[in-house]
Formats: structure tokens, C-alpha cells, sequence
């Protein structure tokens, strides 16, 4: 028996932007029975294994991407193996597919919806290391390539990569403005924030941020007024004027911020801070051009990725480095619920049951 060993690079991002080589072993086999011959039994290898949802998700799907092994897991339900590595996690405006970021690939996936189930697929090859996405209310998906500095936007109709657009460097989280007509792209190479019109698919504006801002993860107010973008090197989250596209003012928060929700009225900004090990409750309920700190809570690891279930009710984070997910009640800020079973959970994303 010869053993062959090939390696495999992939530029992980959430964390330090590490690099991290992958090992892929392939047996050469010489003179040796296979399964199925000789008698043999074919064996079926065992899937991924399912990851049990706490209590307090019961009344909700909740997805979770695995930047190590490429998985998606539907908490209690299924898992599924998309790619060797996916990234970011995205649900269409009809509520029927959910988008993948196959960063490994350079590919969007998506995959039709039965409840928590994750049905047939379509593949398209996107950018370099695509990490987030967005639908505008025409079908088209909206593609940032982390990698590169261009957005992919892909007909949802043919399932293909309808043009590029460029824009400055390391195009990353994305959010519409609230009647769809705006995708705002946080570049985090390049300290801008990126204006695409999702109508003529080209960059219509931008907004200059201070050098060594590293903006990452963007939202939007309730009524599309304001932009609330975090700034992963300088631990705060930056308010921006979507009408004069001018800075308004910044607030401090953990160290290294990553993404970024709001609650579903509007009144509160969940940010996870990396390095600060924690999620800061930002109140914008008052004077939405001026969050207010309102507290944190403590979360293990390096936290990222970040949802809220539809109602409100919970806040969920992924924890990469801690190899958890967070469960946080919205209300009182407590941790609730710790969920393992994954090895770098990455992004989450939460629709009712």
C-alpha cells in the first residue's frame, strides 16, 4: 500500500487572517481487496453527524457554517458537507433558499429549503474567497469576493454570474438599503464603504473611512438612514450618513468587532468582538445616528458570526476558535445556551419554525 499525501492552502479570514494547510490523504492501493470484492461488504461511510439544538431553539431553524470542515449544520435536524471550506450564510427574499459561500471553491450555493431541511442545489462559480451576499428585490444575488476586489452578481433565473463589479479592496459584509435599491459593501483592505445601485449593477458611490479602520460588517437603520459599519481595527462601530455619505460619528466596542445585526425593531446593534471575547448591546432606539452602549455579555472564543431569531427573542453567535455557539437572550443579556459539536463554526442565520 502507497501512501500519497497532497496539500491544500486556504486563506481562512475571520480570525488573524491565518493560513491554514489541509492535509488530503488518497491511498494508492496495490494488491489489496477493495470493499465490494472478494466477498466484502460494501460500507457506507456515516455523513456528518447531526448537532442537537438547545431548548431555546425549538421554535426556530437555525444554520451554522463550519469553516473547517465545510459543513453546514442545521441544528437538530441535519447536517450537510458542502465544499472543504464555506464561509457565509444568506436566506432569499422569499424565504426558499438558503445562499452559501463556498470559499474554497469560489462559489455561491444554494440550496432549496423544507423547514430545516436542505434540499437540491445550484453552484455557480463566483471571485476570489466570496464570503457574504445579499438579494435585491429583482432575484439577483449580490456577491462580495473577499479575495478580490469586485462583487459578483448572479441571475438567480439561469443560475450564472450575470457581470463583476469592481470596487476598492476586500469587498466583505454586505447590506440593502431598506427598499433594495442600495447594496453598501464593507471593504476591509481598502477603509471604504462601497455604494453599489443594485439597479444599473454598477458602484454608484463611496464613503471614505479613516486608514486602518478595516470596516467588516455592515447593517442599516430600520428606515435606511443611517449605516452602522464595524471597524475591525479600530475596535468600534462607525455610524455613517447613507443621504450626505459622510461620517456621523463612532462608538467603542470589543476589540476586533466582526459582523453585525440589528433586532428586528429596529432598536438594538449585536456586535461580536473577536479578541474581546464578547457581544455588545448597542441602543439605537433613542437617537438612532448615536448608539448607546448598553452592555456585553462574555462569549468564548473568537465570536464572528451573528443572528437573530426573527421574533427577536435570542441572539445567536458563532464562536470559531471556541468551537461553539452562543445562545444570548436579547432581553437580559445572559448567555443561555452553549451549543459544540462543530470545529470553527463561522456564520449563523435563524428563520421561524
Amino acid at each position: 500500500m502507497q501512501l500519497v499525501v497532497k496539500w491544500r492552502s486556504i486563506w481562512f479570514s475571520n480570525s488573524g487572517r491565518r493560513l491554514v494547510w489541509i492535509a488530503l490523504l488518497c491511498l494508492v492501493v496495490s494488491g489489496c481487496a477493495l470493499p465490494g470484492q472478494r466477498g466484502s461488504s460494501p460500507t457506507q461511510p456515516a455523513g456528518p453527524a447531526v448537532i442537537a439544538a438547545p431548548a431555546q431553539l425549538a421554535a426556530y431553524h437555525v444554520f451554522v457554517t463550519d469553516l473547517l470542515t465545510g459543513n453546514v449544520a442545521s441544528l437538530g435536524a441535519q447536517t450537510t458537507h458542502v465544499s472543504l471550506s464555506v464561509h457565509g450564510l444568506g436566506l432569499s427574499r422569499d424565504g426558499h433558499w438558503l445562499f452559501v459561500t463556498d470559499v474554497a471553491g469560489g462559489k455561491l450555493v444554494a440550496y432549496h429549503l423544507n423547514g430545516s431541511q436542505l434540499g437540491a442545489s445550484h453552484r455557480v462559480t463566483v471571485g476570489g474567497y466570496p464570503v457574504h451576499m445579499a438579494q435585491a428585490p429583482d432575484g439577483h444575488v449580490f456577491v462580495t469576493n473577499f479575495g478580490g476586489a469586485d462583487v459578483s452578481v448572479v441571475d438567480t433565473t439561469a443560475w450564472r454570474v450575470e457581470r463583476t463589479i469592481e470596487v476598492p479592496a476586500g469587498p466583505h459584509g454586505i447590506a440593502l438599503s431598506p427598499d433594495g435599491r442600495y447594496a453598501y459593501v464593507a471593504c476591509y483592505k481598502s477603509a471604504t464603504v462601497a455604494i453599489i445601485s443594485t439597479i444599473t449593477e454598477t458602484l454608484a458611490g463611496a464613503i471614505a473611512l479613516p486608514a486602518g479602520t478595516e470596516p467588516y460588517g455592515v447593517v442599516t437603520s430600520a428606515d435606511g438612514r443611517y449605516l452602522y459599519v464595524t471597524a475591525n481595527g479600530r475596535s468600534s462601530v462607525y455610524v455613517l450618513d447613507a443621504q450626505t455619505r459622510r461620517i456621523v460619528t463612532d462608538v467603542q466596542v470589543g476589540l476586533r468587532p466582526q459582523l453585525i445585526a440589528r433586532s428586528p425593531d429596529g432598536k438594538t446593534l449585536y456586535v461580536p468582538s473577536g479578541s474581546g471575547h464578547s457581544l455588545t448591546f448597542l441602543d439605537i432606539g433613542a437617537d438612532a445616528a448615536h448608539p448607546i452602549a448598553r452592555g456585553s455579555t462574555l462569549i468564548n472564543g473568537y465570536p464572528h458570526g451573528v443572528a437573530v431569531t426573527p421574533d427577536g427573542r435570542y441572539v445567536i453567535v458563532a464562536d470559531t476558535t471556541g468551537k461553539t455557539v452562543s445562545v444570548v437572550d436579547a432581553r437580559t443579556m445572559a448567555l443561555v445556551a452553549t451549543i459544540s459539536g462543530m470545529q470553527e463554526p463561522n456564520d449563523a442565520l435563524a428563520t421561524m419554525g
